[in-house]
């Protein structure tokens, strides 16, 4: 569908919706997501990048890791457990 048939669509959508009192509140509601900004994460870009970093370490296998074996057997050996 061009922009052109999508806007007089639309328009005619959207005269139909405000005449119905039950779908306005629905048509507040999807204007309200479309313009509400961006909220800021409290948690900082940091974090977010040393995560990204340490994912592609792990899917091009350059991350050592350890099967549950050996944690394990390294906690008995330093703690006692």
């Amino acid at each position: 569908m061009e922009i052109k048939e999508l806007r007089h669509k639309l328009i005619l959508d959207f005269g139909k919706f405000i005449e119905d009192d039950s779908k306005l509140e629905v048509l507040e509601g999807v204007f309200d997501a479309i313009n509400q900004e961006e909220i800021n994460s409290i948690i900082p870009n940091e974090h977010y990048n040393r995560v990204s970093e340490e994912r592609e370490k792990y899917l091009s296998e350059k991350s050592l890791g350890s099967s549950w074996e050996e944690v394990e057997k390294r906690l008995n050996t330093k703690y006692g457990f």
